[in-house]
């Protein structure tokens, strides 16, 4: 291995893409070496934005020519399996980015291949990076509310073509196929990964609902909602491609305990059993190796530690159980129940 790590590209619809650059473009222990993506449009768009001039139109023209150390793959969703195979094979590391793929089987495919071949696996959710949530998490860790028996969370927009996203971008996010479906699979996977990990498991039962309410030119659902039954607890998640004004309310966290509630929004505010005013919570300082996708990914590659919090590949797993038994849930309209195992036999 070189001085630096040198992280190569597969794939560049996902507009994520470029803030996660610039997050390496400061490290000292990296290097974009290379990208890779079919539309010669994205390939330009990469060499200006990042000044990489090794661009390739295939994913394993370029592995063969540049020999990455690493890999960032933001393709379409349902192209993850296939990069991560493709890069195990050979035995290099990927960061993809959320959700983990655009169904279970692809993601159980993804989760095999990394450990047939014993390569680091991490699922990047934006929110990974919060330290609301981490201070959040922290806290129900030392048992601050007690014993969680309620988690509400919502996520999404205007939708993404309202918010300006790419052409490339909105192009995969509005297909089922690329996308596994609309609203609902682009923000329950961030929700359904903090139940899991909040609630340390994965639910009972799930139940959906998804539907096209406001922007009918979409063949996609823009609007969703999911309910998961724990034995003990309740969750309920919320996703949005039609907020009229986005972000208002505050989609905040909430998680209601035994001892206490907290909120988890522009601050962390803490209620106690019994009060009537809250805390705020001063946050933690993110560590150093975790304050961003691109540093955890390195220092995980480098180290050999298993990728933390949301973006471990277990907990993005279970995330795409939970999505997958809520799209079952939406078009039936049956109560599902967890875990789906049915892809192991078929």
């Amino acid at each position: 291995m070189a001085d630096k790590l040198k992280i190569a590209v597969l794939g560049m619809a996902h507009d994520h893409l470029w803030s996660n650059l610039d997050d390496l473009a400061v490290l000292d222990r990296a290097a974009l070496v290379a990208g890779a993506d079919a539309n010669p449009a994205l390939r330009q768009r990469f060499v200006e934005r990042t000044g990489c001039k090794r661009v390739y139109a295939g994913y394993q023209e370029l592995l063969d020519a540049d020999q990455p150390d690493a890999v960032f793959a933001f393709s379409p969703t349902n192209q993850h399996a296939d990069i991560v195979e493709l890069c195990a094979r050979q035995g290099v590391p990927v960061m993809a980015e959320k959700p983990m793929a655009a169904t279970l089987p692809q993601a159980s495919r993804m989760l095999t291949a990394a450990r047939r071949h014993s390569i680091t696996l991490m699922i990047n959710w934006p929110t990974a990076w919060s330290p609301r949530l981490r201070t959040a998490y922290r806290l129900v860790q030392e048992g601050a509310l007690g014993r969680i028996w309620q988690m509400t969370w919502r996520g999404g927009h205007c939708g993404p073509d309202e918010l300006g996203c790419s052409a490339e971008f909105c192009g995969f996010l509005f297909d089922p196929r690329q996308n596994g479906a609309g609203a609902f699979n682009d923000y329950s996977g961030y929700g359904a990964s903090l139940c899991v990990l909040f609630l340390g498991c994965l639910p009972s039962s799930v139940f959906g609902m998804a539907g096209r309410l406001v922007k009918t030119h979409l063949p996609v659902d823009d609007n969703g909602i999911l309910v998961m039954r724990y034995p003990r607890a309740l969750c309920r998640l919320e996703m949005t491609w039609t907020e009229a004004a986005p972000h208002f309310p505050p989609h905040d966290l909430v998680l209601y305990g035994t001892e206490g509630t907290l909120v988890a929004g522009q601050e962390l505010r803490l209620f106690p059993r019994g009060g009537k005013t809250a805390a705020t919570v001063p946050l933690d300082t993110l560590p150093a190796g975790q304050r961003c996708a691109a540093e955890h990914f390195v220092d995980c590659v480098l180290t050999g530690a298993e990728p933390g919090f949301q973006t471990s590949p277990d907990v993005a797993y279970d995330a795409q159980q939970i999505m997958e038994a809520g799209l079952r849930s939406a078009t039936t309209g049956a109560q599902v129940q967890l875990p789906l195992e049915d892809h192991l036999f078929c």
